[in-house]
């Protein structure tokens, strides 16, 4: 009698560990299971409230500005165009550059007749570029974002160019022939002051860079500005800041940035899930390419 009564509690707890073991899986396979429908839910929702924000810059790239709009699946999306910018005496800044990436600014009206001088002209002798992120503080030398910048401007020969090139590491520019920080018109590090640009929230959160230079000796026919980011892999913000002098008071556009960005920010809501998209334009910018292109009026000979 007492070997049947073992061998009822061993089966009785073989078979209570095979439903642990069995409640155990099934639990896990439930988890399991809602874990996957919560992720294709949020997957879902946020495919949605990204197709919305895109159709929020589709809807102000047609004209319509700041709008709410609500989608054919319920979706919603909040649209914020800040219009023309920069306003007078605003820098304007690109968003964060990589290595050979260029920044197109015009220094005079894009919408203007050259040939006549029509519209807004940037008349000031002399004008301030910003770049580099605070983390080029901790770089490397070889990893310090150095600058080229192309000024185009007319005088009676016809369109013209001036460079200025610009390096913080100094250990590099007694081969490349850049131009070096010299505590005045050209610093880097914690000389440079914040300003306020077309991305700030307020003078409370105004941009910090790592070097400023001024560009002096300008003609005053200014066209348009062109940089390009050099030797650093990693992205740095850039901005071109107007200076002022005494003549402004009585002209405050001809001593600001002419208005040709457009700032778009759309935000996409469906479910739970929001999702943004920030919208950087700029109208009539020269491609890239014609930077490494040779122009002229006459024949070349090698």
């Amino acid at each position: 009698m007492r070997k049947i009564n073992s061998e009822g509690g061993q089966i009785i707890l073989i078979l209570l560990l095979v439903m642990t073991v069995a409640l155990a899986i099934g639990l896990s396979l439930v988890q399991r299971s809602i874990t996957d429908i919560s992720i294709s839910t949020r997957l879902e929702e946020s495919s949605r409230a990204f197709s919305a924000a895109e159709a929020g810059i589709e809807k102000a790239l047609a004209g319509t500005g700041s709008t709410d709009i609500t989608l054919e699946n319920n979706s919603t999306a909040n649209v914020t165009d800040t219009g023309l910018l920069p306003v007078d005496n605003q820098a304007l800044e690109y968003p964060p550059l990589g290595k050979e990436e260029i920044a197109h600014v015009w220094l005079a009206d894009p919408n203007a007749d050259f040939k006549k001088s029509e519209g807004q002209y940037y008349n000031q002798p002399s004008i301030d570029v910003y770049w580099g992120s605070e983390e080029a503080k901790s770089a490397v030398d070889e990893e310090k974002p150095a600058l080229e910048v192309t000024i185009v401007y007319k005088n009676s020969s016809g369109y013209q160019t001036k460079k200025y090139y610009l390096d913080p590491a100094t250990q590099r520019t007694a081969t490349n022939g850049f131009q070096a920080p010299d505590g005045s018109s050209f610093v880097c590090g914690g000389a440079v002051s914040k300003i306020n640009t077309i991305f700030s929230s307020g003078t409370s959160l105004d941009r910090q860079f790592y070097c400023k230079a001024n560009l002096s000796g300008l003609s005053s026919t200014l066209i348009l500005l062109r940089a390009r980011l050099l030797y650093s892999n990693n992205s740095h913000p850039f901005a071109v800041s107007p200076r002022r002098d005494n003549s402004c008071s009585s002209s405050q556009a001809a001593c600001s940035l002419p208005r040709q960005v457009k700032i778009v920010l759309s935000k996409g809501s469906f479910g739970n899930t929001q999702r943004t998209i920030q919208l950087f334009k700029i109208d009539k910018v020269v491609p890239f390419y014609l930077d490494y292109a040779i122009f002229s009026s006459a024949s070349i000979s090698k």
